[in-house]
């Protein structure tokens, strides 16, 4: 069982930047790390995880939650209005392992799932919207 501790993942921008994501925790059975650079609580990104044992299998589910802050713009009337969320992007992957896998196939599911996730198909649909046809 790995200890829970801070995450350090690059971002996706034209320069990437290493992002920390600071361990919070473990409730039940979901790990939670949030990215505490921004000061406004509602605003930071949040990754959580799960691994979860049954009888016949494992289930590992994530989570990357990218909240967008609401831009306050004209006049404010005299006052600042409280931070609010625009909308939030969401990343969810589920990984369900038979107990009868061998640690081969669980590597190989997992890479699958990484060149997947890199491969032109669906860096178009996430990049760029564009459906298969």
């Amino acid at each position: 069982m790995a200890v829970q501790a801070n995450l350090t993942i690059n971002d996706g921008q034209a320069s990437p930047a290493a992002v920390t994501f600071s361990a919070q925790g473990v409730k039940g059975d979901i790990a939670t790390y949030r990215d505490m650079s921004t000061t406004i609580a509602i605003g930071r990104r949040e990754i959580t995880m799960s691994l979860t044992e049954n009888k016949n299998s494992t289930k590992i589910e994530s989570r990357i939650l990218t909240p967008v802050m609401e831009v306050i713009s004209g006049s404010d009337g005299g006052y600042t209005p409280a931070p609010k969320v625009a909308y939030s992007l969401l990343s969810k992957c589920e990984d369900v392992i038979p107990n009868r896998a061998t640690q081969a196939q669980r590597k190989d599911l997992r890479a699958f799932r990484w060149n997947f996730s890199n491969h032109a198909v669906y860096t178009s649909a996430v990049n760029d919207l564009e459906p298969v046809w």
